[in-house]
């Protein structure tokens, strides 16, 4: 973090826990190999919503300008940080001293005492492992520590501006004009760039010549860089909607919105505060109609914070033949993001050929093909039955097998499935709560409009 200022300039944001984590696959100590999206995604994201917090993790926050100062700005808005020691990650390391410098309430994590750095040896961990005992002792540690630690007095760095003078309110007067930004100037001769990003949260400004005029005034801050140099922002004091969207709004998630606007690109749906989502009028079923103001069930397809950017879907709201809703993905070709479609529905049954078994202490998974995906889906050990976990570890799972799944959590950006094993009175129950008519397939098995 040598090329940023590490000065105190944003306020905590309630509720906020950062998770500072390895990413991705990663080796352990005994060659295996660990998931640390997985984990992040499966396991602690849900404790850290159980303790009433929104789960953030630093690669949230990273976008392809300037990586360590908007991780700099998660740091500071965190209320509880989670750090994960595992793998003596160089980057975590670093995060973890940026948290410490500013006297963050941490947790500490790790997978083996020896991954937590020399210098900082002798804190007190939750130590867990990839079994299934040690992850559910963990969780449940995790709640307890992230209820008691917010309630431990708070300690940190205050509020500080920049030596450079951080941000400054003032009015200023547009001086010329182009496509991609406008020169300003205030009273004292101050002089500033406004680019499409500080215009409006909701959405990147493409043209400036149709937001502003040369001569006209606009009520907006300067805001000094950290790499010198100063720009003109009309978002001064106000808080990203994005950074806590993919959190609050992952793929796959359903919610109820209200219909912004109709545009001929499709239907915009609020999703929180000032951002609205698109549904595109291709994926929309013919003659349906909305209108502003009206409510309407919806799925998140993507989102997209660096461009402001984020796709919906209408959510149907029962699969066909079950009473239970899912989320609708094309079955092939490529969403309106250009992201893979999964070729699967949430909580869709389906049946799978198994083609990999790996037991517990290599991993603990099972690898399936299923009919309407090129890649198998995944399984692991946690989402099995009691039987079927026997089995994995006793070579009961054998090759070419069919086991009864249902989907469980979709991730669009690395195409990757995740299933749960239906157990047979799973099955039954499921067909006992479908009525007569919903086997036939009625009306409410269509799509809703609003």
């Amino acid at each position: 973090m040598h090329d940023i200022r590490l000065t105190r300039d944003e306020q905590t944001v309630p509720g906020n826990a950062l998770v500072i984590t390895p990413m991705g696959n990663k080796t352990l100590r005994n060659d295996d190999t660990f998931d640390f999206d997985w984990h992040f995604q499966e396991v602690i994201s849900p404790v850290v919503t159980e303790a009433g917090m929104t789960p953030v993790r630093a690669d949230s926050v990273y976008g392809p300008a300037n990586v360590l100062d908007v991780v700099w700005r998660g740091i500071q808005q965190a209320e509880v940080c989670i750090v994960d020691f595992s793998c003596r990650t160089p980057n975590v390391a670093m995060e973890y001293m940026a948290a410490k410098l500013i006297g963050k309430r941490m947790i500490y994590l790790a997978q083996h005492a020896d991954d937590i750095p020399s210098d900082v040896r002798g804190l007190r961990h939750i130590p867990y492992t990839p079994l299934y005992a040690d992850m559910a002792r963990m969780r449940a540690e995790l709640r307890q520590q992230l209820e008691a630690v917010r309630l431990e007095p708070v300690q940190e760095m205050a509020l500080i501006p920049l030596a450079t003078g951080g941000v400054t309110p003032a009015r200023a007067q547009v001086v010329s004009v182009s496509a991609d930004f406008a020169v300003v100037r205030a009273a004292d001769g101050t002089l500033g760039v406004l680019s499409g990003e500080d215009v409006d949260w909701s959405r990147i400004v493409t043209d400036m010549t149709r937001f502003c005029t040369v001569g006209e005034w606009l009520d907006g801050a300067f805001e000094m860089l950290p790499a010198g140099g100063t720009k003109y922002t009309l978002l001064s004091g106000q808080q990203n909607p994005w950074r806590q969207l993919e959190a609050t709004h992952p793929v796959g998630h359903t919610f109820t919105g209200t219909v912004h606007s109709v545009r001929q690109a499709g239907v915009f749906v609020r999703i929180s505060g000032p951002v609205n989502g698109l549904v595109p009028r291709s994926s929309l079923p013919a003659g349906t109609e909305f209108t502003p103001g009206s409510q309407v069930e919806v799925t998140v397809l993507s989102v997209e914070s660096r461009r402001r950017r984020a796709t919906l879907a209408l959510a149907q709201r029962r699969a066909q033949g079950r009473g239970r809703p899912v989320v609708p993905f094309p079955s092939s070709g490529a969403t309106s993001a250009g992201t893979a479609s999964p070729g699967v529905a949430l909580q869709e049954r389906l049946e799978g050929e198994v083609v990999k078994v790996v037991p517990e202490g290599q991993g603990g998974y099972v690898l399936l093909r299923v009919a309407c995906r090129e890649r198998p889906v995944f399984l692991h050990c946690s989402a099995m039955s009691g039987q079927l976990r026997h089995d994995l570890n006793h070579g009961g799972i054998e090759l070419g097998e069919i086991l009864d799944l249902e989907v469980s959590s979709i991730n669009l950006h690395q195409d990757k499935v995740c299933v749960r094993d239906v157990e047979p009175e799973d099955e039954a129950r499921n067909e006992a709560e479908v009525s007569p008519d919903e086997a036939k397939g009625g009306p409410e098995d269509l799509p809703q409009a609003a």
